[in-house]
Parts: C-alpha cells; sequence; structure tokens
C-alpha cells in the first residue's frame, strides 16, 4: 500500500502522466473486433438480497496496521446444491474478549441468501481475519476454506450439514505470521490440493506498541517500511488430513516477500502451475514450478518483478487468464494511486511487456488505489474483461486527500484487439458508488449465465451488485470435477470452441485480493447458439471433449 510513500510516487507521478499523455496522443482510436455486445448494468441488490454484513476492522486511534486491509469474500457451495454461497471474514476490535462478525450467506435460489452464521463454526472462529479461498482438500466433494489472519491462518474443514470444523492443528499448519492471500493448488500434480500462503510482514500487537509513525507531526499508519518482510509457506497436503511445510525444500524460504496477492497461472506452459507473487513495496516474484518439487524466481528475467520505471509497486490484488486467446496467461495487478494497474502481456512462454502504461488500463487507472482485480467476461461476449475494486486508505492520514477517499470500482471492456476500454459511467449508480474498497469476486448468484459481483469495503458494508442485460448474449458454464486429481478441479484448463473461435480459462483458486471467486468456469459465447466443442485437460493429463453443446446452460464434465 505504501502510504508513507506519497513522496516518492510524486517523483514518478509526473513521468508516469506525461507517458500516458502521450500514449493517449499517438494511438489512434481501435475499432472493435469483439461484437458491441448488449447494454448491461450493474444494480445494487444487497438489501433485497438479505445480505447485512458490515465489516469491522477494530480501529480506535491506536493506527493498528491490519485495520488498513480490509476482509475478503469466497464464493463456495456450502450445502453441494449447486447453488453459490457467501463467505465474508471479518475483523474485531483489539478489546480483549472481543469476538469476530464472519458472515455465512446460504443461496436460496431465488435471489436472495440466508444467514446460516449460527452453528457453522464461523461463529466460533475467534481470529482477525483478512481473506479466504476455497478447495477440497481431502476430496470428499465438499468445499473447505483457509481463513488468512493476523497470526498466519486457520483451515476450516467442511464436515456437511452446513458445519465447518477448525482442523487447523490436526493438519499441522503452524503458520503464526499476518497473512493476506492464500490459494490452493496442486504444485505436485498428486491428486491432492497443496495451500499456499501469502504471508505479509512481521506483526503482533506487541511489536505494534513499538511503532509510531507522523507525517508533518501527525500522527497516522505506518507504512510497509516499517515492518520486516516475512516468507511465504507451502504447505504439501500428505493425503491423510495432514499436511508438511515444504517452503523451504520448495525454494520459498527467503524472507524478502510481503505478499499481497497471488495468482496460480501456468505462465511456461510446461503443464506445471506456477505462482506469480505481488508484495507490497518490494519486487514481486514470478515462482517457475521445476517439476520437480521446487520453484525458481523468474520475476527479473520475465520482467514482472518492478514497473517499467524500475520501481517496486504496491503489488496488491492480482489475477491470471487468457484475455487475447494467445493461449498464454497474462497478469493483471492491483497498484497505488499515479501507479496504475500492472498489465502484463505474455509476450512468448518466458517474457511478459506491461502493456498497461500506454494504454487505456494505465489512463483508467492511474488516480486509484486498486485493492481486488481479476479477469472475467462482465458481457459474455467471449472475451474476458478486467475488474477492480478502488478505494482508499485511511482519513486519518494527514497526505494527499486523493490516496484517502472512496473510490468507484473499474470496468475495463475488453474490445478483442488486445486493448480496452473504460466503460465504467454506462454500468449505473450502484457500481459507480463510490466505495472503500477491498475485496471482491465474481459469482452467477441467479443463476441467468451471467456473472455478477461482490465486493466488501473497509469498515463498512458488503455490495452485491448484479448484473443486468448481459446475458442477451449466450453463454455456457462449465464445472470440471476431478477424480485423479483433485476433486475442485482446481489446475483444469478449459477449451471453448464456438463458430466465434477457442477461448480458453483455468480452473483456479486465490486471485483478486484476499478472496475467490466461484471454481465454475463461465464462456461468454455471443451470438454463437452451440459450443462445437469443449476440451477439459486435468492436471493429471487425462484429457475429455464433449461436442455440439448447446448454449446457456450449466455442464460438468467428470475427469475420466
Amino acid at each position: 500500500m505504501g502510504r508513507v510513500h506519497i513522496h516518492r510516487l510524486r517523483r514518478v507521478a509526473a513521468a508516469l502522466l506525461a507517458a500516458v499523455m502521450v500514449a493517449g496522443l499517438a494511438v489512434a482510436p481501435v475499432s472493435r473486433l469483439a461484437a458491441a455486445g448488449p447494454a448491461f448494468t450493474y444494480t445494487d441488490v444487497t438489501a433485497r438480497a438479505g445480505i447485512t454484513f458490515t465489516h469491522e476492522n477494530g480501529a480506535a486511534g491506536a493506527f493498528w496496521y491490519p485495520e488498513l486491509f480490509g476482509g475478503g469474500v469466497a464464493v463456495l457451495d456450502v450445502d453441494g446444491d449447486a447453488a453459490p454461497d457467501l463467505l465474508f471474514v471479518n475483523g474485531r476490535s483489539w478489546t480483549p474478549g472481543a469476538k469476530s462478525g464472519h458472515a455465512l450467506y446460504r443461496n436460496n435460489r431465488n435471489g436472495t441468501f440466508t444467514d446460516i452464521t449460527r452453528g457453522s463454526g464461523f461463529d466460533t472462529l475467534d481470529a482477525y481475519a483478512l481473506g479466504a479461498t476455497v478447495g477440497d482438500y481431502d476430496n470428499d466433494g465438499r468445499d473447505d476454506v483457509f481463513v488468512t489472519t493476523t497470526e498466519g491462518g486457520r483451515l476450516l474443514r467442511n464436515a456437511g450439514a452446513n458445519r465447518f470444523t477448525d482442523v487447523t492443528a490436526r493438519a499441522g499448519i503452524r503458520n503464526s505470521t499476518f497473512a493476506v492471500s492464500a490459494a490452493w493448488l496442486d504444485y505436485d500434480k498428486d491428486g491432492r490440493l497443496d495451500l499456499f500462503v501469502g504471508n505479509y510482514v512481521q506483526w503482533s500487537p506487541a511489536a505494534e506498541a513499538g511503532v509510531r509513525c507522523t507525517q508533518g507531526g501527525v500522527r497516522g499508519y505506518c507504512g510497509p517500511d516499517a515492518y520486516k518482510p516475512v516468507a511465504p509457506k507451502l504447505y504439501r497436503n500428505l493425503g491423510d488430513g495432514r499436511f508438511e511445510d515444504v517452503s523451504v525444500r520448495a525454494g520459498l524460504g527467503d524472507p524478502s516477500d510481503k505478499v499481497m496477492g497471488v495468482a496460480v497461472l501456468d505462465y511456461n506452459g510446461d503443464g506445471w502451475p506456477d505462482l506469480f507473487v505481488g508484495s507490497d513495496r518490494v519486487p514481486a516474484k514470478l515462482y517457475r514450478n521445476d517439476g520437480t518439487g521446487r520453484f525458481v524466481d523468474e520475476a527479473v528475467r520475465a520482467g514482472v518483478a518492478l514497473s517499467e520505471n524500475g520501481v517496486a509497486r504496491a503489488n496488491m490484488g492480482t489475477d491470471a487468464a487468457d484475455y487475447d486467446r494467445s493461449g498464454r496467461p497474462h497478469i493483471v495487478v492491483g497498484n497505488f494511486m499515479n501507479e496504475m494497474l500492472g498489465l502484463y502481456h505474455n509476450e512468448n512462454g518466458t517474457l511478459f511487456r506491461d502493456v498497461a502504461p500506454r494504454s487505456e488500463v494505465g489512463r483508467a487507472s492511474l488516480l486509484a488505489v486498486t485493492w481486488a482485480t481479476f479477469f472475467f467476461d462482465a458481457d459474455l461476449d467471449g472475451w474476458l474483461d478486467i475488474f477492480a475494486a478502488n478505494g482508499g486508505t485511511d482519513e486519518s492520514q494527514g497526505r494527499d486527500a486523493r490516496a484517502r477517499i472512496s473510490q468507484a470500482p473499474l470496468l475495463l471492456r475488453n474490445r478483442g484487439t488486445g486493448t480496452f476500454e473504460n466503460i465504467t459511467a454506462s454500468l449505473g449508480p450502484g457500481f459507480t458508488k463510490p466505495v472503500m474498497g477491498r475485496g471482491g469476486a465474481y459469482v452467477d448468484i441467479d443463476a441467468d449465465g451471467d456473472l455478477d459481483l461482490v465486493m466488501t469495503t473497509l469498515d463498512g458494508p458488503a455490495v452485491l451488485l448484479r448484473n443486468d442485460g448481459a446475458n442477451a448474449n449466450r453463454w455456457l458454464r462449465v464445472q470440471a470435477t476431478g477424480s485423479t486429481s483433485n476433486r475442485s478441479g482446481i489446475g483444469a484448463v478449459v477449451r471453448v470452441t464456438s463458430a466465434a473461435g477457442t477461448q480458453t480459462q483455468v480452473v483456479r483458486s486465490g486471485s483478486s485480493y484476499a478472496s475467490q471467486s466461484e471454481l465454475v468456469l463461465t464462456f461468454g459465447l455471443g451470438s454463437d447458439a452451440t459450443a462445437t466443442k469443449v476440451e477439459v485437460t486435468w492436471p493429471s493429463g487425462k484429457t475429455k471433449t464433449v461436442s455440439g453443446i448447446a448454449a446457456n446452460q450449466r455442464i460438468t464434465i467428470m475427469e475420466p
């Protein structure tokens, strides 16, 4: 986040803005290759859906660092009814004995949700939580959850009947460091989901007592430089409900990260899941999985460690996907004000190029403080768009006012030419309302095919935005279920071919910021009435192809 680094940001802001302005004058408008698509808006349906969750950060004038980070949201299927449910994780007051108000909502299949927190296990989860990630780690067919917290994290096993059990100690997960984002992946392709935990900094209430930061004599929150970096954790799933810490063995033991976001991707196409790790004010990492159980950092060589000016940015939320149908995953990264989004285009499986500074992506996001960000097909035209949840830090800081105010989210529509256009203003008052955005996820809450949005805000209410109108285009939703591979299908590559071409998505956990979108994949088909071919390749290497699938339905494809 780097709130104490405004002086450094100002030095580069002029150069960045000049480059953006020059690019804006030099680049002619690009005609849309993708169909113009239907008009659509996002309607705030939070109240009518019965979502009453409000985040609590515990701020009481002591300026404890976790108070700035907010809480994430996770999409999961609690009861296996194929209707997506929602989990909101919460902070709490720092007063001794205070309880955390996490919230679990079951989808009623009629546009409303029921709060089922009581008796779920999340009502007794006594932790200051930051985020959550979802995966079926024990392959029993039920979604489990790992929650990141200021003291490391908790593993909640889905025991059925809407109940979750804290099995952290029994599972052997002993992480005791302030963690923000995490992700499930099968890094060794043994059919069991492993857990990556992106630790942020060395922090504790006791340590906070010795840290005091001021700006111009005004007391405020410290920035990341006031806290020591810490290594991430990788836990290998042993298959009996237990995990082993393989962080050092896997090459992840270097305590130089301050992880805010993590994205799982196979950037070089070798079939092994790699990791992009966004860190706050220290170089990002691109950990290449060498297939032998080790990760090698290739970020500097690949061009994703720093901005094009050679500066380590905020690197908050992040995601990876094939937005241009090149067959390669590209990376989007949320950053601080005057830094703009990073949009790293995968040139050849080895080298990335940040295309944001000379495009609408950079111009639209230059003054935003972006937390959650991800790729998804908002208008179902078959091209992945970009969402960004924005919001400043805190009003107590006596610094640049633009960096601490509420901000509207951002939606960049994919033109189908490798470029994007900012369509935020057309999406309705529910979408354009300024908020202190933090976590975010996409999910089809009402089974109508188009993707709705859920967003959390700092010390404020959750926001549920229903997509209205995009399903005038056709669509196909695909759930890839593993048998030899992990049951969640995480890591499965799904290719959908229709008359308009072939698009590729990967089932992935993590991404966004401290949040988890649904594991079901949504493919926009535009005006195509049929998917001529749907091909799934699981982490095991097994494939299955189905043909002649009619549009506007959800299908499940089982691994052979």
